[in-house]
């Protein structure tokens, strides 16, 4: 008994080292490896750059990643370096701050030995293993090929650097003077001021608008990243220059929805030129290293121009990239995990086989084993069985949805269809620019919110032997898309029968009579709670033989706008607070509409609007408001009617920026 007991024993002892021996064979050697930023997410190069050796490293299951964030300060990285080789790295990639400052411990480490990759910014000395970065220098002479082609001869320059002590901020910075002066002195650029920024977007924003406001405007802004360069961009709009007139230029060409690809597409900035992180070359080159592989001294990365020509495709391509690294970064944390349910496990079937064989004597207790073992696989097989019934459940679940998505796709599309033939019959009820136009100059500024509009405009001419009459206006129905496009259809009928049947032309008489003919068309004094209505501004011009031209107006609560050609002001005349119909239908006593009149002369400008315009949003929640309505007007007053209103929906569209437009947007400006 004693000695089958010794058997057992050393059985257990062998089979134990055994299998410890074989679970620490078979697995990847793991190396840790530090990386010392100069900045982190001060700048978004420098964030997307970390998450990419992030995700690089991630790749290869073998690297235990630290990364350490200088926040711009040399001393903090050398202090975050210090940490890292505290910790035993066996290997050390470092972007350094400012080269002076980091020569000496960049030496000091590699001299004892341990492998330094630098990344984007050189030191002093060639004591390093391996730098991999883009020339700076190249990439400034490629920002001043751009000038040089496409700025004026003349043009001033301002250059927005970041560090002064910093590899790239130098080079970049001789890159591109250096060629403007060989290649481009004939044609008398002007370098007006170099602003150091520290690569931060509002350091670089207030100094722009600090040299503007002193009157210095550049015609070209050279910056040494896309965050500067974008923060030149807000400073030279929120000074009201146009930055269509300068040209901008950034380095970096990060992806992203803050990056340098992004702000070109969005029109902040011209162009940016691609100065590649190299996260990939790194974690390539730390690995053959690491392996006892000779690597090179110098590894350079290419550089590319990203204008509008390649944006688009480059910003599609690098975010995949960048969904695909999301992706990675999320999965290392359920494998690492896995890895640790799965080491845990693994212990357990070492102990459970080295036990099996100490009872392998054991006839009774192998019995129990495999009873045990039978019950086990019964049990899967059941647990089998109710997944394989869930996974079917599912997957016909999946079908089910697919078909109710088909199904609402069709009926979205029935709808769409219907909507659109219903804009082709409202918009065959409206009178054409070309109808105005043989009367007046004149131009329609009509921008539905939804497909279909409830703002409608009306035109009609009347001529007899002593006068000839034009009757004109702009109306607004309570409500848009569909709801407002039935009611602007109501509006266009009762106001041809108004004016075209019955004969009145007075503005006042016209919206009293519209005003019962809406109430008895939506019943309002049956049911009572119907708050439906319109509001409106109506204008009619007489033309009599041999005298001057009166223009008479009224209006539901919308004024008139009269540019005055002799004095160069606008007029803006209030009209009734009434309304037609709508929810104060039971005071409608106690107001009245009334006939105004003014004289008009050749020149002058007439401008009806519904409240759409004024009222219009941006992200930041403002109204575009009328006052800036009336300064649009006055700004392009000089122009022709058709580009006035470009000029003035342009204004719009650049004030909402993307904003969704909450209403309706009518405008009909008339010249006399």
């Amino acid at each position: 008994m004693r000695k089958l007991k010794l058997l057992y024993t050393t059985s257990l002892i062998i089979s134990v080292l055994a299998l410890l021996v074989q679970c620490t064979g078979d697995k990847q050697k793991m190396y840790r490896i530090g990386m010392s930023q100069c900045a982190g997410d001060d700048t978004y190069w420098r964030k997307e750059m970390n998450r990419h050796i992030k995700a690089n490293a991630m790749m290869r299951g073998n690297i235990d990643l630290i990364i350490t964030d200088g926040k711009n300060s040399n001393q903090k990285q050398i202090e975050d370096i210090k940490g890292l080789i505290a910790q035993g790295v066996d290997l050390i990639m470092i972007s350094p701050n400012e080269a002076d400052a980091l020569t000496p411990i960049v030496t000091e480490i590699y001299k004892k030995g341990i492998p330094v990759i630098l990344i984007d910014r050189k030191t002093n000395n060639d004591c390093y293993t391996c730098f991999i970065g883009a020339s700076n220098v190249a990439i400034g002479a490629k920002a001043a090929d751009y000038v040089g082609t496409f700025a004026k001869k003349g043009a001033k320059i301002i250059e927005l650097h970041g560090q002064q002590g910093a590899s790239a901020a130098i080079e970049r910075g001789t890159g591109f003077n250096t060629r403007i002066k060989e290649k481009y002195s004939h044609k008398y650029f002007e370098h007006i001021a170099d602003l150091f920024c520290e690569w931060n977007q509002q350091l670089a924003k207030q100094k722009v608008a600090a040299l503007i406001a002193d009157g210095i405007i550049p015609d070209v802004v050279y910056s040494h990243n896309d965050d500067m360069a974008t923060g030149a961009y807000e400073a030279i709009e929120a000074a009201g220059l146009n930055p269509d007139d300068i040209i901008i230029l950034g380095t970096d060409g990060a992806s992203g929805e803050s990056g340098g690809i992004k702000a070109v597409i969005d029109g902040k900035i011209d162009a940016t030129f691609l100065y590649p992180d190299g996260s990939e070359e790194a974690i390539n080159t730390a690995e053959e290293i690491l392996a006892g592989k000779e690597v090179p001294k110098n590894i350079a990365l290419t550089t590319v121009q990203i204008d509008l020509n390649n944006a688009e495709g480059l910003y599609g391509q690098l975010n995949m990239s960048r969904y695909q690294e999301d992706r990675i970064i999320k999965r290392d944390k359920i494998l690492r995990d896995q890895e640790s349910t799965i080491s845990t496990q693994t212990n357990v079937i070492v102990v459970v086989a080295s036990l099996l064989l100490l009872v392998i004597g054991a006839l009774i207790y192998i019995v129990k084993l495999w009873q045990e073992k039978k019950r086990n696989n019964q049990m899967l097989n059941e647990k089998n069985a109710e997944i394989n019934a869930q996974k079917e459940e599912l997957e016909s679940q999946a079908s089910y949805l697919n078909q109710i998505n088909e199904q609402l796709e069709r009926n979205k599309e029935k709808i769409l269809g219907s909507i659109r033939s219903a804009q082709t019959i409202q918009s065959a009820a409206l009178p054409t620019e070309a109808d105005l136009n043989y009367y007046f100059n004149a131009f329609v500024l009509y921008r539905p919110k939804d497909i279909v509009s409830g703002d409608f405009y009306w035109y009609h001419r009347e001529v007899d032997t002593e006068k000839e009459i034009h009757i004109f206006g702009v109306i607004d129905c309570t409500g848009h898309g569909v709801p407002g496009a039935f009611m602007s259809l109501i509006g266009v009928n009762l106001l041809d029968q108004i004016v075209k049947q019955r004969k009145i032309y007075s503005p006042a008489l016209i919206l009293d009579e519209l005003n019962k003919a809406v109430r008895a068309a939506l019943r309002h004094d049956e049911t009572g709670n119907n708050d439906d209505g319109m509001e409106a501004i109506l204008c009619k011009i007489e033309k009599r033989h041999q005298s001057n031209i009166t223009l008479t107006y009224e209006g539901a609560k919308f004024p008139l706008r009269h540019y005055i050609k002799s004095t160069g002001q606008i007029e803006s005349y209030k009209t009734s607070r009434r309304q037609i119909g709508g929810k104060f239908r039971h005071i409608e006593s106690l107001m009245t509409f009334e006939d105004h009149s003014i004289e008009v002369n050749a020149g002058d400008r007439i401008y009806l609007s519904s409240d759409g315009l004024a009222d219009q949003n941006n992200y930041e929640r403002k109204r575009y408001s009328a006052k800036r309505f009336e300064d649009s007007i006055l700004a392009s007053i000089n122009m022709p009617m058709s580009e006035q209103r470009d000029y003035i929906w342009n204004d719009v569209s650049v004030y909402m920026r993307n904003c969704e437009q909450r209403d309706d947007i009518t405008v009909l400006g008339i010249e006399i």
